[in-house]
């Protein structure tokens, strides 16, 4: 229930927002500008601005708090606070300040609650420990070929498990590794990306990058279960519309050396934080 929860509020939160903001245009267009509406836009703004920015120009990470926007909405909804606690005119929008706080503590759960894997624990993974040999996986590629992690054998490998190509933060991911390219060609190391989503967004990716990675597809989910990195409804409400399913992957990152022992994960517990290529080249370095 938990994860249907986050479905649907990743969807209708960001909607809100853009509501909000055109109420606070429309309440300034009508009436002139006026510092409660300001602070009301500002709060909205904040919010309606970052997830903009996240699907126009993406980004592989953030820090864990958003610190600029999260002073912005804070800001926002103290001036809402102050300015009603000081304002007697009758005309006030007190809509306006129930807006904010609605906001506000949007914002405040999607930091807190949506963003962090509550029951994802690394630690807790017994398949994916360092030292361990990767088990055998099953994937299919583009053109729905079977493909087995065996066929990496005997060439250190990096398997990048991404949401899919919904995902901004995963898209922007994928394009830093593939700025690597030529390094890791140099190393000699399989690339290997898979996502649950339908074939066709797979071969999309193959099409726009024709280099030797990989994009696999894990069916139903089937290699994630058996890694314990399965993410039930882990797709935005709605986005079913454009063929997805409603059930993803954790993202995750295995390296594995030429006999398949696992040498490195990266199980991250908040969907914005991941590893920037630079620390898996490191790892790679060190340790295949």
């Amino acid at each position: 229930m938990s994860s249907l929860s986050k479905s649907i509020f990743i969807s209708a939160f960001p909607i809100f927002a853009l509501v909000v903001m055109i109420d606070s245009l429309w309440s300034i267009f009508q009436s002139g500008i006026s510092l409660p509406d300001v602070a009301h836009l500002l709060t909205a703004v904040s919010i309606v601005f970052f997830f903009s920015r996240v699907f126009i120009k993406p980004l592989a990470r953030t820090d864990s708090v958003l610190l600029p926007y999260t002073f912005c909405v804070f800001l926002g909804c103290l001036i809402s606070l102050l300015v009603r606690s000081l304002q007697e005119e009758s005309n006030f929008r007190v809509i306006s300040v129930i807006f904010n706080l609605i906001l506000t503590i949007g914002w405040i759960v999607y930091l807190l609650w949506y963003s962090f894997f509550q029951k994802r624990n690394a630690t807790n993974n017994t398949i994916l420990k360092v030292g361990n040999t990767l088990p055998l996986l099953q994937f299919e590629n583009a053109s729905k070929e079977e493909v087995t992690s065996t066929q990496f054998a005997g060439t250190p490998s990096i398997f990048i498990f991404y949401r899919g190509n919904w995902c901004p933060f995963c898209m922007a991911q994928i394009k830093e590794m593939v700025a690597h390219h030529e390094r890791l060609t140099d190393l000699n190391i399989n690339t290997v990306f898979i996502s649950s989503q339908p074939h066709g967004y797979s071969k999309n990716l193959t099409k726009k990058y024709p280099l030797d990675f990989q994009f696999l597809v894990d069916v139903d989910g089937n290699v994630s279960k058996q890694l314990d990195i399965f993410a039930e409804y882990g797709l935005p409400f709605g986005f079913q519309l454009f063929g997805y399913k409603s059930h993803t992957t954790l993202p995750t990152i295995i390296i594995t050396d030429s006999n398949e022992k696992i040498v490195y994960t990266n199980q991250t517990d908040n969907y914005r934080v991941r590893p920037e290529p630079i620390t898996l080249l490191k790892i790679i370095d060190e340790h295949v």
